[in-house]
């Protein structure tokens, strides 16, 4: 799994590469954690993901508590197919801000 953080006025956009599972989560959960703070609004790219477990979607739920008891904004875009289809199956689609593309998941 690859991560990379860039800025995009007060958000920053985080891109996700690779397979994110019981593995690789915890680094995936430690880059969270760290921006979440620093930001108003953070935006996950899962475009470029081409497997997510539930120790996956439990991280990103995870995230999402913790930028809601931050006062932050925790959104998800670009799911790529086989990520939005789990995300169906397990009903965590209703839990997230999900957006197709960047923009909208920036409100640009």
């Amino acid at each position: 799994m690859r991560v990379s953080v860039r800025e995009v006025g007060i958000a920053k956009v985080v891109e996700v590469e690779g397979e994110v599972d019981l593995g690789t989560s915890p680094d995936l959960r430690r880059v969270l954690f760290e921006v979440l703070p620093t930001v108003g609004k953070l935006a996950l790219n899962l475009g470029a993901i081409r497997y997510i477990d539930s120790s996956g979607i439990a991280t990103l739920i995870e995230v999402l508590k913790r930028a809601q008891n931050l006062k932050k904004e925790f959104v998800l875009f670009g799911l790529s197919p086989a990520v939005l289809e789990v995300f169906r199956l397990t009903h965590v689609i209703r839990v997230f801000s999900v957006f197709q593309t960047e923009q909208e998941a920036l409100g640009t």
